[in-house]
């Protein structure tokens, strides 16, 4: 099972817009610009592992993931989602 396939989907709430492909840590959170979308990487004490949130340029969330062991996997995670989420759009 790939990482966008072990991906659990739900809608999430906020999101800001920012330069693309520019991330910053905030309140233990890293957020960073990814062609055109927002992603959110942050601790989950209750999950146990690093979840990240996918938003819409217009600041709508898109997804939730299920966690990860490490930061690093759940920002290519978050980065594989919105590549084949583009690729199914044609841009």
């Amino acid at each position: 099972l790939g990482t966008v396939g072990a991906l659990l989907v739900k809608r999430v709430s906020g999101g800001s817009r920012g330069i693309q492909r520019d991330f910053r840590e905030v309140q233990g959170e890293m957020i960073e610009q990814y062609k055109g979308y927002e992603i959110k990487v942050y601790w989950s004490s209750i999950e146990k592992g690093y979840i990240f949130c996918v938003f819409s340029k217009d600041g709508e969330g898109i997804l939730e993931s299920v966690p990860y062991f490490y930061e690093e996997n759940a920002v290519l995670g978050a980065r594989e989602f919105i590549d084949r989420l583009l690729e199914r759009k044609g841009d």
